[in-house]
């Protein structure tokens, strides 16, 4: 089976990555492992500083788009635009695929627009901040366009992947997607991978590390919620003098972090280290007393995947649908934005109860083994695949 794979296209688009990427992380996993099954596989990803536009890794035909847009949108819409020439010259020179698989509304789009005779599928990775009712009400013009170009994706593909069943309803409620047409299936990790990435971090975050921390992985945005996290942890500083809180990450807040924890006068317990090597995020991860995500809008986060895997417990924000994916104090603490004492009693009730945390981590290495390991995920895709293509043929 010839498969194509499109990446995002975003301009932090990395395949395969090495900074953090969820979406790349799905991609580069979901390669992979469909040529370990046999697949020729074609991935399509944005060509970052330093990289080649060509190559052939780990068995994967590797096509990087050149594009120096910084706009969000046309950034996308002309990475599709290539994509779709790049394929058109594949399939002269190599044969048609036999499938295709988006991971970007916008080039998505594009690209089904001017290729309707092959079998297409799209995965919906997460809310687009301007669709939920904030977005709607800040953004509206922002929320028309992002509305419009949802609508004619998903009904010009063949089938949809959401991570979540939760999200398959806000889909079919929003856009009327049959349900026939959307198959859950969730994100997954390279708990392979997870296990040996264990290379020795640099001198600055090893003198960091000695003491206990709490970990932030992410954009620095701020639906995310870091200038929340920060203010929450001038309480918990003074009540635990040895613990620290790292951001591990880069955005738009980081000069406002960088300000916050100035005036609070807890500069020396508080570190903004920019982005990581992923195999230094590993080794983080597994030395780490708690991953905490306050996140307003999150769906199904790859990190909490990996934190699991590394076995560190994890701190999430109730957001919508959470419940379908962690259990509150059989998989990790649930907290609530609007409560100011659920955060700060949740650290400090894993910092002070062993068993509790031991608990969670075994719950949690055992799910997340059992449901969300990359090779199980991607045989339950190729199934779709197949189906796809016998129904098409």
């Amino acid at each position: 089976m010839r498969i194509g794979i499109i990446s995002s296209g975003t301009i932090f688009d990395r395949v395969p990555p090495i900074y953090g990427g969820g979406i790349q992380k799905y991609v580069w996993n979901l390669g992979r492992y469909l040529k370990k099954s046999g697949h020729i596989v074609h991935i399509f990803a944005k060509q970052q500083h330093g990289q080649l536009k060509e190559e052939f890794l780990d068995g994967i035909h590797i096509h990087r788009i050149s594009n120096s847009v910084k706009m969000k949108t046309l950034s996308t819409f002309i990475f599709g635009l290539k994509v779709l020439l790049k394929i058109l010259q594949i399939q002269k020179k190599e044969g048609r695929f036999h499938i295709l698989h988006a991971q970007s509304r916008v080039s998505g789009l594009i690209i089904r627009s001017f290729l309707r005779d092959l079998p297409f599928l799209i995965t919906a990775h997460n809310w687009d901040i301007a669709l939920t009712s904030p977005g709607r009400f800040l953004h509206g013009f922002t929320y028309a366009i992002i509305y419009f170009i949802e609508k004619r994706v998903y009904s010009q593909c063949n089938a949809i992947i959401t991570l979540t069943s939760f999200f398959q309803r806000v889909l079919h409620e929003r856009y009327n997607i049959p349900l026939t047409k959307t198959y859950v299936i969730p994100n997954m990790v390279d708990i392979e991978a997870i296990e040996w990435k264990t290379n020795k971090i640099q001198p600055r975050p090893k003198k960091i590390f000695m003491n206990p921390y709490l970990l932030f992985i992410g954009r620095l945005e701020q639906e995310k919620g870091c200038d929340y996290l920060i203010k929450k942890f001038n309480i918990l500083a003074k009540q635990n003098p040895s613990v620290q809180l790292v951001f591990i990450g880069s955005g738009t807040l980081k000069s406002n972090l960088n300000k916050i924890k100035k005036a609070l006068n807890c500069g020396d317990r508080i570190h903004i280290l920019g982005v990581l090597h992923e195999s230094q995020l590993c080794h983080l991860l597994k030395k780490a007393n708690a991953l905490i995500l306050p996140s307003q809008f999150e769906l199904m986060p790859t990190v909490v995947l990996e934190a699991w895997a590394a076995g560190c417990p994890v701190i999430v924000n109730r957001f919508l649908g959470i419940h379908g994916f962690i259990h509150h104090k059989s998989t990790g603490l649930l907290f609530r934005l609007n409560n100011s004492s659920q955060l700060l009693v949740n650290i400090q009730e894993l910092l002070r109860d062993q068993e509790l945390k031991q608990k969670i981590i075994q719950n949690a290495k055992i799910l997340v083994t059992t449901k969300y390991n990359a090779p199980h995920v991607v045989k339950q895709i190729l199934k779709i695949y197949r189906k796809l293509i016998a129904r098409c043929n």
